[in-house]
């Protein structure tokens, strides 16, 4: 497939947990010109730090989604080329906050697609979810894929679902190439929700940085994580696609649990404090109400894509929180 040349990029929702790393990939690349990140708020100095080496190519716009004219006027002072959107609330926020999780998730989506299509830009590429699906018991016990019936146990998923939804008529009535990533468990340093999202973040960087990580729960719950680096990569590789085969890709890990990753933090920190408790997943509830097995043969065939090493993951992830603390990074 053929890749464009130089390019303009935006990405909104540039200061979350797959904002920031998608920003960070996109900077690292040399047919990458400008990447422009709009947020409501700033990424942080820790990722100014990281992204030292490219700073040049770095602008940050205060923005908010729910503001077609903020979009707008990014596009037209930047020359945007292509959209990224990771703007998103998830579930845990989301319930405290319904109204504001509408305004961002729906309201804040189809801003980005009508910006896309008043400013004549053709390609763009946002986040849905694993949430689209339902649990693992209703797959069965195999791998679930692009192509299941989708049934969102949420009101978070059917904001997900509706964004989908929306790009296929999109594309349909204005020609705009989408593609949708579906992640699903994100995690990686700075993951905040919801609570499972922030477990599984704070299981690396917390003994990262020399602190406890203590839980109730016994780690034996499997779950299909995404790294937010993979998810970095695999939107690298479809932004800069003028269109994809597929509309969506699923990208997760093999089933992984709490304890597949401790035993990882321990390998680079051998001292590293990890506790956890006697409480064993419910039978019902051991996948985290999400399907745990899936398939990402899709962005296989279609880009060569796969997922890093678990090991490779975990190693950025705890470099990542020691970099925010002040701490020499650790060496594989």
């Amino acid at each position: 497939m053929r890749i464009t040349d130089k390019m303009n990029i935006l990405v909104i929702g540039g200061s979350g947990l797959f904002g920031r790393k998608v920003i960070s990939h996109l900077l690292r690349d040399k047919d990458v010109s400008v990447v422009v990140s709009m947020d409501i708020t700033h990424p942080g100095e820790w990722f100014m730090d990281s992204i030292q080496k490219h700073a040049d190519k770095f602008r940050f716009v205060p923005g908010d989604v729910s503001e077609l004219e903020a979009i707008l006027n990014i596009i037209k002072t930047y020359s945007i080329e292509r959209i990224v959107n990771m703007a998103f609330i998830l579930t845990g926020a989301f319930e405290r906050n319904p109204r504001l999780a509408i305004k961002v998730n729906t309201l804040g989506m189809c801003n980005v697609f009508e910006a896309a299509r008043l400013m004549g830009i053709s390609r763009v590429v946002y986040a849905s979810s694993v949430g689209v699906y339902g649990p693992q018991n209703e797959y069965g016990d195999r791998e679930v894929n692009e192509d299941d019936h989708l049934h969102p146990g949420n009101a978070y998923g059917l904001t997900k679902q509706l964004s989908e939804m929306l790009a296929t008529q999109y594309s349909a009535l204005y020609d705009i190439n989408f593609s949708a990533l579906r992640p699903f468990l994100g995690y990686g340093h700075g993951g905040v929700f919801p609570p499972i999202i922030k477990q599984f973040s704070d299981l690396v960087s917390l003994p990262a940085v020399g602190k406890t990580f203590s839980t109730e729960v016994d780690g034996t719950g499997p779950a299909a994580l995404s790294s937010a680096d993979d998810v970095a990569a695999l939107t690298r590789i479809l932004i800069k696609a003028p269109s994809s085969p597929h509309p969506v890709y699923n990208v997760a890990s093999a089933p992984t649990r709490m304890i597949d990753i401790a035993k990882v933090v321990r390998k680079y920190i051998p001292d590293a404090n990890i506790e956890f408790g006697p409480q064993a997943p419910p039978d019902e509830s051991a996948s985290f109400g999400l399907p745990w097995k899936v398939s990402c043969a899709r962005a296989r065939e279609d880009f060569g894509f796969s997922l890093m090493p678990l090991e490779e993951a975990i190693l950025i992830h705890i470099n990542d929180a020691r970099l925010e603390a002040g701490l020499k990074p650790i060496k594989a």
